[in-house]
């Protein structure tokens, strides 16, 4: 997809579709990096794509179903919230090192790495539990937007020192300064949000389950629900 805006200053105002590409089965989360893609499905595998979609390669095939992805700093991490693991790898798939992080998961549960923290939903304990890059635990932020359930939570990297958390359950976005363990800002104004990402660290874009494949944007600095 690509998103139209009419100057940096403005939100997206439409996108289109630049390209498709089959899967070996139900993709669950996406990131690019240095000019790559990187996916992972349902199926547990975690692929490479070149921008245009094309050059296709499995990095790790893995016998349960993979959470999320994210490149950082020439590693890859990915979570296993059916396994409790977050495995890290290298560009080529390989693996560097691995710990355990328990939470009541989903397969539509994100991780997202900020200036040198892995912050990941820890929906027991209503928290985001943040580990350094090694595993070790840091610090626990209790979040009341997030359900003791294990509903979707998606989550979007925000500036140097914050992520956007959305909860399916408590139909809640909010901001939270990873730093302080401060939440920001706090929006009801979508229902049941499923994916969210923040762009240009200006707007959060969301979405739910909706026919018209709909996207709400929220001023970042304020979570304010912006003009369609």
């Amino acid at each position: 997809m690509s998103l139209s805006a009419t100057n940096n200053n403005t939100p997206p105002s439409s996108m289109s579709l630049i390209k498709s590409v089959i899967v070996p089965a139900r993709p669950i989360s996406v990131h690019s990096y240095d000019n790559k893609i990187y996916l992972v499905c349902a199926s547990g595998d975690l692929l490479r794509y070149d921008l245009g979609l094309t050059g296709k390669g499995v990095l790790v095939k893995w016998a349960s179903c993979l959470t999320s992805v994210q490149a950082y700093n020439n590693e890859l991490y990915v979570w296993f919230a059916e396994e409790y693991l977050i495995n890290v790898y290298d560009m080529t798939g390989t693996l560097k090192r691995s710990w355990e992080h328990f939470c009541l998961g989903d397969n539509f549960n994100k991780l997202r790495v900020v200036s040198n923290k892995v912050v990941v939903s820890s929906a027991h304990n209503q928290a985001l539990t943040v580990y350094d890059l090694q595993g070790q635990l840091m610090k626990q932020i209790k979040c009341p937007g997030i359900s003791n359930t294990g509903s979707y939570k998606a989550m979007a990297v925000c500036g140097d020192d914050s992520v956007i958390v959305s909860d399916y359950k408590t139909s809640s976005v909010f901001r939270v300064n990873i730093d302080s363990g401060e939440v920001m800002w706090t929006s009801k104004c979508v229902h049941q949000p499923e994916g969210v990402v923040c762009y240009k660290n200006r707007y959060v874009l969301v979405t739910n389950c909706n026919t018209n494949t709909r996207i709400w944007i929220l001023d970042a600095e304020t979570g304010r629900l912006l003009p369609q």
